[in-house]
Formats: structure tokens, sequence, C-alpha cells
């Protein structure tokens, strides 16, 4: 076992460094970079690969609502995606 302390990056549900309380968010313009990178550049086209509803693909993608657990699993697994390359730390007052 490790004596080094942790980074901030291998708790990233810990406070930031600045303070203050955060949420996740997902990072849209991101996450259709690598689904394009799967030929996929329309809500359609993913839907079809994930399965996830495509009124839901679609809210996701317009920033109206973020993907629950079972739907970001989906994009990760249909899209070779690691979430947490996908999620932003966002401050609260920010997200509101």
């Amino acid at each position: 076992m490790s004596k080094e302390s942790p980074s901030a990056s291998d708790k990233p549900c810990q406070g930031s460094p600045e303070g203050g309380e955060y949420v996740f968010r997902l990072d849209v313009p991101k996450l259709l970079k690598e689904t394009s990178r799967h030929g996929d550049d329309t809500g359609a086209k993913i839907y079809r690969r994930t399965g996830i509803a495509e009124s839901s693909v679609y809210r996701i993608l317009n920033g109206e609502t973020q993907p629950d657990l079972n739907s970001a699993m989906r994009l990760s697994e249909a899209y070779g995606i690691d979430l947490r390359d996908v999620i932003k730390r966002v401050p609260i007052e920010a997200a509101a």
C-alpha cells in the first residue's frame, strides 16, 4: 500500500480544492465528439446504438436533463467512453 496522499482525481466526489459545493454534469460537446468518432452524429443514431429512448437522448443532448446512471452506463459501453472523460464538475451556483 502506498503512503502517498491521494490526488484530487483519486477522490472525485470530495470537495474541490477551492471549497464550495458542486454537481457533476455531462459535457455534451465531449460526448458528441466521442459519438461522432463512431459515426453517430445525430440523436437518432445514438438512440439506435444505445437503446436509450430517443426523446431522452434529445433532452440530454439539448441540456434539458442529465442522464441517469443506466443511460450514462449505456453511453459508456456503446462508445467505449470512460465517464470521467465526459463528466465535468460544476459549482452549484452555475448549475442552478
